[in-house]
């Protein structure tokens, strides 16, 4: 992470960072979903798939990285790694992610996140100049997402705010004088603190929306920890591990991304020297 950025990310809550997939990656994602046909698979408590639906054009999907090595290697992602390093710490953990799919008509996702009050999970803080945050998320486009086209909205800077989010303030398309829409080209991604107040405008562009998100954790804390890496629920709460993924040659930095969350004698996700 440049000076700049980040001096952006502790000012704004996110960051974009720009040609982060090749577009030959793009397109062999996008194939992998397509393949996937996961606008027509079976949903609800006992689908192999853990699916969250807001409407019949608007839905999340999990857990990607299971889908496939293309998914897979996005884990630890090289080019940004640097950047979760800094804003997690040495030794931050892989915990959840999704795949995000809109068409146009689409509902909005309501406003969430917020500096205020305080949320064991999703916080943020600077101290002596080291950025201490929570669930971090970085969003993979595998789409241009355009001025107009609705999507991925923030209130700036929220994830500083010493006061709590007005309860009116909660729907998207109420409060678009306080968003800031964040549009980006297919390749891109964003990084943004979870403590971040955001949320989803309705989609109106004639191409559908697609992203995968991949959240993490410092070390020592999980947000989830229900689900095994086919998304079917553990019946003792068991944590993500690497022989869920055992199939793939996974590298020493997925393999510890992919640990259980604890602090004695944790290595550094990242060798160094």
């Amino acid at each position: 992470m440049t000076e700049e950025e980040r001096y952006l990310f502790d000012l704004q809550g996110y960051l974009v960072v720009e040609d982060v997939l090749k577009p030959t990656e793009v397109r062999q994602i996008n194939d992998l979903l397509d393949s996937r046909d996961l606008w027509n698979q079976p949903r609800g408590h006992d689908a192999p798939l853990d699916y969250e639906t807001f409407d019949d054009l608007f839905f999340h999907v999990s857990p990607p990285h299971s889908w496939g090595k293309p998914l897979l290697d996005l884990l630890g992602h090289q080019r940004i790694a640097g950047y979760l390093q800094q804003i997690l710490g040495p030794r931050y953990r892989y915990d959840h992610g999704q795949a995000i799919f809109m068409r146009k008509g689409s509902g909005s996702l309501e406003l969430h996140g917020g500096g205020t009050p305080w949320d064991p999970i999703g916080y943020y803080r600077v101290t002596d100049g080291v950025i201490h945050c929570g669930l971090t998320v970085v969003s993979y486009a595998l789409c241009d997402v355009g001025s107009d086209d609705g999507g991925f909205v923030v209130v700036p800077g929220s994830h500083k705010s010493g006061f709590p989010r007005p309860k009116g303030l909660l729907n998207p398309e109420d409060c678009r004088p306080l968003l800031r829409h964040v549009p980006h080209r297919a390749g891109s991604a964003i990084i943004f603190t979870e403590a971040l107040t955001h949320g989803t405008l309705p989609w109106t562009a004639e191409h559908e929306r697609r992203a995968v998100l991949y959240r993490y954790t410092p070390g020592h804390m999980a947000f989830v920890g229900r689900y095994r890496q086919d998304g079917a629920e553990q019946p003792d709460w068991a944590y993500p591990q690497p022989s869920d993924a055992a199939s793939a040659d996974l590298s020493p930095e997925v393999r510890r991304l992919l640990e259980i969350p604890y602090v004695s004698e944790r290595a550094d996700t990242l060798e160094t020297g």
